[in-house]
Parts: structure tokens; C-alpha cells; sequence
């Protein structure tokens, strides 16, 4: 197998553009002896000439040039795979594992940021995996995921650090001629007193229920519990219940499916969103970058309660 190193290539290519093995040999900073005997060996390897040399110089053989065009070539990918390391070094290229629950992708300016940032950094490739926020604290700690967007308001596990990405606020939502239709806000105590649809896919939401009905005294009156908020929407307007899901989520289908969304009184009915991953200086310079891009994002779309956020 013919496999010439790189400096014996370059000189190749050199005299076949000069016409000279001594300018060549000039061109690629080496004695012209030196050149020479590179050739010399290049072809031996070959068990053909590639070099012919005349009066008015030297010229490729149709060896030589079958080797020269495969050189060119080969120059050609390791220019393109060092200008790929360089931009991967600075983050333009690569991928991204972003995690985030339904209520983070489907009510809040997700897909939009993520298509802005597609635009700037085509060179990097993001992969959103939709999760509860308990499975994605697993999935940063045990390296399965780069970047989180969680709903829990809980403590970090060690080695993972929060920032405040967005705010959003819980519903009630109603059926049309329910008793609780007219008021607004409602307290979580009057709640209690009517059937629930729960969905067990918003599980951040779902344990802080579990958790201000225990605080009651109080079950969770459930009448059904499935899969997703959309079989939730659809049984709360057909009248089987009431649900409490993210403003996000449950303002789009009001008018469609003729629903009534208020407003839950308590204070723990905002929550605080927040982009989670490991220190900046531990993720890989893609993730760093989309990291720096959802948090600029989240400054662009201030909501009204980020100062008291930050005063927190």
C-alpha cells in the first residue's frame, strides 16, 4: 500500500506546478538532495515513476498524476478538517443534548429561540428530548443530557448549577358552565372541592399538587389521570372535570374547545423556570454557546415578575 507522508506529497505537488524539484524544494523549506531522495523513495514505493526530467525541467507521469490528483484531494480535507477543529474548538460545530418539559417547549418561546439559534450557528446540531424535570436532573448528572429546562423549584443536585430562564403561572381550567367559571382567582382549597383530571406527564406539577394537598390535610380529588395534557384538555371540556396546568399550555385552547382558564390565587402557583446544567467551564463549547443564546433570549422577553426574580 502506497502511503506517502505529507511532506513528500507537498513537494511532489510543488514540482508539478514549477516545473523544478530544486524550486519545489525551495517552496517546501527542504534541501534539494533531500527532495530528491523523497521522490526517489515515493516512487520505489510506487514501482512506478512518477517524475520524468528533461531539458526544460520535470513533468508528472500519468502515475505521477493519478498520485497528484489524490494529493490534491487529501491537502484538500485536511484544510476543510482543520477549519472543522478550529470552529468545534470554538463551538461552531457539534452537537447539543437539550432536555426540557412539555410545559417549557409548548408554552414558552422554545422552538422559536432554538430555530433563531439554527440560523446563527447552523454548524451545530441541537437534540431536545421532552422530559419530566425529575428525569432530567437525572439525565444531566449521569451525563445524558448537556442542558436542562426544568420546572422543579427544589434544591440542585451538587455539581449542577440554575439559572432563571422564564416565569409562567397555573390555571384553573374549566368546562363551559362550571361553578367555578365566574371567579377569579380561585384559591387551591375551593379546587379541592371538584373533580380533577391530572396529567401524568407534567410530573413537576404533579408532586407540587400532591404536595399543597398534603399540606391540607387533603386528597387529591382526581376522577381521571392520563397520559398528557392534550386527553386532559379534551375531558376537562367535556365536562369531567377541572384541570390546573401552565398558562402556557392551556391559553391556546381556550377559545377552540370553549374552555374557561383562571387564574390560581397562591403564590407557589408562579413558578420559576430554570435552564440547569454543569458549571460553564465543564460543558463542551457548543452547549456553552446555546446556554449564553436561551439566556439572552430570556432577557428579550422579559416577564413580569424576572425582577423579582433576581431580587430572590
Amino acid at each position: 500500500m502506497v502511503t506517502p507522508d505529507w511532506v513528500t506529497l507537498r513537494i511532489l505537488l510543488a514540482a508539478a506546478e514549477l516545473g523544478s524539484i530544486t524550486r519545489a524544494a525551495a517552496r517546501c523549506g527542504i534541501a534539494t538532495s533531500a527532495a530528491a531522495k523523497r521522490l526517489q523513495a515515493l516512487e520505489a514505493e510506487c514501482g512506478l515513476p512518477l517524475i520524468e526530467r528533461g531539458p526544460r525541467g520535470v513533468r508528472l507521469t500519468e502515475a505521477g498524476e493519478l498520485l497528484a490528483r489524490h494529493g490534491h484531494a487529501a491537502f484538500g480535507s485536511l484544510a476543510r478538517l482543520t477549519d472543522d477543529l478550529r470552529a468545534l474548538a470554538a463551538g461552531g460545530l457539534g452537537r447539543v443534548r437539550l432536555h426540557a418539559t412539555a410545559s417549557c417547549i409548548a408554552g414558552h418561546p422554545l422552538p422559536e429561540a432554538l430555530a433563531e439559534f439554527a440560523r446563527a450557528r447552523p454548524g451545530i446540531r441541537v437534540e431536545l428530548g421532552e422530559e419530566t424535570s425529575l428525569r432530567i436532573l437525572q439525565d444531566l448528572m449521569q451525563g445524558r443530557a448537556d442542558l436542562g429546562i426544568v420546572t422543579s423549584e427544589g434544591p440542585l443536585p451538587a455539581g449542577l448549577e440554575g439559572h432563571p430562564w422564564r416565569h409562567d403561572r397555573l390555571l384553573v381550567v374549566l368546562p363551559a358552565g362550571h361553578p367555578l367559571a365566574g371567579a377569579a382567582p380561585l384559591r387551591f382549597d375551593a379546587v379541592l372541592d371538584h373533580p380533577m383530571i391530572g396529567a401524568v406527564e407534567s410530573g413537576a406539577l404533579a408532586l407540587l399538587l400532591e404536595e399543597q394537598a398534603q399540606r391540607r390535610g387533603r386528597p387529591l380529588p382526581y376522577r381521571f389521570r392520563v397520559a398528557g395534557t392534550d386527553t386532559s384538555r379534551r375531558l376537562v371540556a367535556a365536562g369531567h372535570g377541572l384541570a390546573i396546568m401552565p398558562e402556557g399550555v392551556a391559553r391556546p385552547y381556550e377559545t377552540a374547545l370553549g374552555l374557561f382558564c383562571v387564574p390560581l390565587a397562591e403564590s407557589w402557583a408562579r413558578r420559576r423556570l430554570r435552564l440547569v446544567a454543569r458549571p460553564a467551564g465543564l460543558l463542551p463549547a457548543p452547549a456553552r454557546l446555546l446556554a449564553a443564546h436561551l439566556l439572552h433570549d430570556r432577557e428579550k422577553e422579559r416577564s413580569p415578575h424576572t425582577d423579582a426574580a433576581r431580587a430572590e
